[in-house]
């Protein structure tokens, strides 16, 4: 019975991703959902309760709520928490850059959505938010190199900037193609042949090390910068 209940779930989610990405968050509806699932309405109610639940849910199941705790990592113990921090990065990145349609639906109808839809998101972001200041809190390499007590605020908002860069740059990746790491186009003089090979992009694992050695500065905590990487 259990592993019934866990398939009809996952089937709920599996086609709300699906209709929210083809065809847009506000313009699915429950009951769509519910037939292409092949459950009838009050299933998928039981389930989530509301859109919002299911849409909150969907995006829980693509990973961007995912608490850096979910990598099971003691921050108390961890003796590279550099390393940590950068696999939360890449974790969280990951999990929106391989959804492309389903972010772009997020992004694109933003306008439209109701007070509940903002909360629900607003929420699974916060709880993600909560979890790595706890984390930073209790790690010995973010109190090391403060230097003195952290508040919650302090901590709250360091929070905050790490998400805000991640997901700004995420969101630039599946809205326009680039990144705002990449290198810029040459410009050539008029008349003047352009140039056979394209400037590469910054590779993604580089972009990465890139927003957390950045957050790293912007916190304090002086990261060991490579100065030959030409991020910083």
């Amino acid at each position: 019975m259990p592993s019934s209940q866990q398939s009809t779930r996952q089937r709920l989610l599996t086609t709300a991703k699906d209709l929210f990405a083809r065809q847009g968050i506000t313009q699915t509806t429950t009951r769509q959902i519910a037939e292409e699932a092949g459950v009838n309405e009050v299933t998928l109610f039981r389930h989530f309760r509301t859109k919002q639940g299911l849409l909150l849910a969907a995006f829980a199941d693509l990973g961007v709520f995912d608490g850096i705790g979910d990598l099971g990592l003691d921050p108390a113990q961890a003796l590279d928490t550099r390393s940590v921090l950068l696999a939360y990065i890449r974790q969280c990145y990951q999990a929106l850059v391989i959804n492309p349609e389903l972010v772009r639906s997020v992004v694109g109808e933003a306008g439209l959505y109701s007070d509940e839809h903002r909360a629900a998101l607003q929420g699974g972001f916060a709880q993600a938010q909560q979890q790595l200041a706890n984390y930073l809190a209790q790690s010995s390499f973010y109190n090391h190199h403060q230097g003195i007590p952290h508040s919650v605020q302090r901590l709250e908002e360091d929070s905050a900037l790490l998400h805000l860069l991640i997901l700004g740059s995420a969101m630039l990746e599946v809205t326009t193609g680039s990144s705002p790491l990449a290198e810029p186009p040459l410009v050539e003089p008029p008349l003047v042949e352009p140039p056979l090979v394209e400037p590469p992009l910054v590779e993604s694992e580089d972009r990465l090390s890139w927003i957390l050695d950045f957050w790293l500065r912007g916190a304090g905590l002086q990261p060991t910068i490579d100065e030959s990487s030409g991020f910083l």
